[in-house]
């Protein structure tokens, strides 16, 4: 990768190139205009060569005496001397390291009046701003979406969203919620089922310190949603840790002032349990929960209540509390679950086409089609077409509930890494791209570079000297 400082360098060395160039070709252009006669010029160069000739021929009746005053040795000195001179020239003009032979151009740069920042579209012919512009337009192509990607984009959104109208809704609503709800390992004493007996024998075997209650706020109905150990993720954190030192780790929540507060309570002070066997007990303590009355609750939703700001809804609550009514109303990881045929929707569409088509342009080749940036436009499209909708499905109805969690984070999945390219990434792979096709022409550019001025030091131009 070229760095800015070479970039600026390079800058001041075609300026002066350009200059002596243009120097090279007015003087061609001063000696041809006096060539007025061709013919004229031919005619005295072929006497010339002809007189030659004839001295050449009479060499024979040369005496001794016509050499007396002759000194071959004056033949090696003229040459010597010749010789010192264009070495002379080429050590004023040449450079022995790269930062000698930019602060000579630098120096020509001034002495003759030029910009040595000047742009590089001033260093280029039409033909080559024409090169640039097709290439860029060849990098451009390649990401550019056609009718069909706008259609399967367009389709797997809108079916995206119909999921979300017709099976998600709300907890309470959604078919595919209340079926998993149905299950319910505590509801019948005695059940015979193997996995609700096995939850019970997890529940009795797998006791860990973040069940406890003590933290302001906590009851039975919202321990699991206060504390950080039971969130089916940040869980193989927090719970962990709790198991470990011995404590419960959450959020505590006043209900009087509607704000809840990052807690911390110790419940044993004689923990004793390796890493390895706190992972299984935490493992072994989510199974027996998960399919509980009130379950678990759905990932990260546990750090929502944190945020103690807005009002909304005819109680004025705050997000945090929103959240929380939400998981008191049956938004678990059940129904988080169910919401998830959403954006499934729009994946296995839209994957399945741009996989499909990608092998019959390409063959089989092996590519991330989440780093594309083409693919991951057109993914991101498709799910912010299915947020919108859900959106709109909410302000309607005026209920959170019906807000599709799985949906906002299968956008945001695909959002931040787009942010990243628009903002930073999309000029450096075009410049990139560009490098890479103009390889060969900035290796020829850099290697004559030398070779150039040394021949132009052969003319009559003011030498550089430092």
């Amino acid at each position: 990768m070229i760095s800015d400082i070479f970039v600026i360098e390079l800058r001041a060395i075609l300026q002066t190139q350009s200059h002596l160039l243009q120097r090279l070709s007015d003087r061609i252009s001063e000696i041809e205009s006096k060539f007025v006669d061709v013919s004229q010029q031919s005619s005295q160069l072929q006497d010339l060569e002809q007189m030659m000739a004839d001295l050449e021929d009479d060499i024979k009746f040369l005496e001794d005496e016509d050499l007396a005053d002759f000194d071959p040795d004056e033949i090696y000195q003229i040459y010597d001397h010749h010789q010192n001179a264009i070495k002379r020239d080429l050590q004023a003009i040449g450079f022995t390291d790269w930062q000698s032979f930019v602060q000579q151009c630098q120096i020509y740069d001034l002495q003759n009046g030029l910009d040595p920042i000047a742009p590089y579209e001033v260093f280029l012919t039409e033909a080559d701003l024409q090169q640039l512009a097709n290439e860029k337009k060849s990098y451009d192509a390649q990401f550019a979406w056609d009718k069909w990607d706008y259609l399967f984009v367009g389709a797997s959104g809108v079916l995206a969203a119909l999921t979300d109208v017709l099976l998600v809704g709300t907890p309470k609503t959604s078919p595919l919620t209340v079926w998993m709800k149905d299950f319910n390992t505590t509801a019948k004493a005695g059940q015979t089922d193997w996995f609700s007996q096995w939850a019970r024998d997890l529940e009795k075997a797998c006791k860990v310190t973040y069940d406890n209650q003590d933290i302001k706020g906590m009851y039975p109905k919202s321990h699991r949603f206060q504390s950080l150990g039971h969130d089916p993720v940040l869980g193989f954190v927090f719970g962990v840790l709790d198991i470990m030192r011995g404590t419960v780790t959450g959020f505590s929540y006043d209900k009087l002032n509607g704000f809840h507060s990052f807690a911390t309570h110790t419940v044993s002070s004689d923990a004793s349990i390796n890493l390895i066997e706190a992972i299984l007990k935490h493992l072994g303590h989510l199974i027996s929960d998960v399919a509980t009355p009130m379950g678990l609750p759905a990932p990260f939703m546990t750090l929502i209540q944190g945020i103690n700001i807005g009002s909304f809804g005819e109680k004025g609550r705050t997000v945090g509390e929103v959240a929380r009514w939400m998981y008191s109303e049956g938004y678990d990881l059940r129904h988080f679950i169910a919401s998830g045929i959403t954006p499934a929707v729009v994946e296995i569409i839209l994957r399945a086409y741009i996989m499909l088509r990608h092998y019959s342009e390409h063959g089989e080749v092996i590519f991330d089609l989440a780093s594309h940036p083409k693919y991951r436009s057109m993914l991101l499209m498709a799910h912010g077409i299915a947020t919108a909708a859900n959106a709109g499905k909410v302000v309607l109805t005026k209920n959170p509930l019906a807000v599709n969690y799985a949906e906002y984070m299968a956008f945001v999945r695909y959002l931040i890494p787009s942010l990243k390219y628009w903002l930073f990434d999309q000029q450096h792979l075009r410049l990139e791209h560009m490098e890479k096709i103009n390889e060969s022409e900035w290796n020829d550019l850099l290697d004559n570079s030398d070779r150039l001025l040394s021949a132009i030091a052969k003319q009559n131009f003011p030498l550089i000297s430092l």
